[in-house]
């Protein structure tokens, strides 16, 4: 084994930095920087570095009895706001309760259904047109551009048009330099891990990569994406320090 020339009395102690305050500082740069192109795309955008804050901030964003649609998305439930939302009076309606008729007739994706299909229609209708619609992003870009795909596209309709509001949260992850970099990111990170999230397997979450599968029940099959704010919509962006979802 050699030994050193000369004996070297340095603790690496002295030498190592704080990762995590320095991560926080570099998400702050550039959550402010997403700000700043978000706002110049005529949406209404924030920055916080925590969850806790996210829920904050969206708490302030929603009023009391409001009817809530709930996008399916994760970075949502991970701000745990269920609770104090319902003691607000207000709503929340899943995805999985807001039925077309293919849904209503479907026994994947464990559907919530109403006793009757008329009763069904009753609650898409309030999901779609709903005071407060939450959702996520699949991905966001530095130019200020939200990317969604969708299998069904529920999700994304009621991201466009018909609620009140529109509150998107989205996690630090979900952040990429541009449009090509949101379809990679959603191609190989997003739309596979949502796959597992419902227990199936698709070929890119075996191959660790997107084949361009032509399998029914791919998850690819819808594509938006918002280069400005949608005319005549009430949007909002909370981009949270910490990583979220899919």
């Amino acid at each position: 084994m050699r030994k050193l020339r000369q004996e070297v009395d340095v603790s690496i102690s002295t030498v190592q930095r704080d990762t995590e305050k320095i991560k926080k500082e570099f998400y702050l740069y550039k959550g402010e920087a997403l700000v700043k192109s978000f706002k110049k795309n005529h949406f209404e955008a924030y920055y916080t570095d925590t969850k806790a804050k996210a829920a904050e901030l969206i708490h302030s964003l929603i009023p009391n009895d409001s009817i809530i649609g709930v996008g399916d998305s994760h970075s949502f439930y991970q701000l745990n706001m269920e609770h104090d939302l319902k003691k607000r009076g207000c709503r929340l309606i899943p995805n999985t309760a807001a039925l077309n008729l293919h849904s209503y007739n479907s026994d994947e994706y464990s559907y919530v259904k109403a006793p009757t299909r008329e009763q069904a229609r009753e609650i898409l209708a309030d999901y779609l047109t709903s005071d407060v619609f939450v959702l996520s992003a699949n991905a966001i870009t530095m130019e200020g551009e939200i990317v969604n795909v969708d299998g069904v596209g529920n999700r994304i309709a009621g991201s466009l048009y018909g609620a009140d509001r529109i509150i998107m949260v989205v996690g630090i992850n979900k952040i990429v330099q541009n449009e090509t970099e949101a379809r990679s990111r959603i191609s190989n990170i997003a739309a596979p891990m949502n796959k597992i999230k419902y227990g199936e397997i698709c070929a890119s979450v075996t191959t660790g990569k997107c084949t361009n599968c032509l399998s029914e029940q791919r998850f690819c099959n819808i594509t938006t994406i918002l280069h400005k704010r949608p005319i005549e919509s009430d949007y909002h962006i909370v981009i949270v320090g910490e990583e979220l979802g899919f």
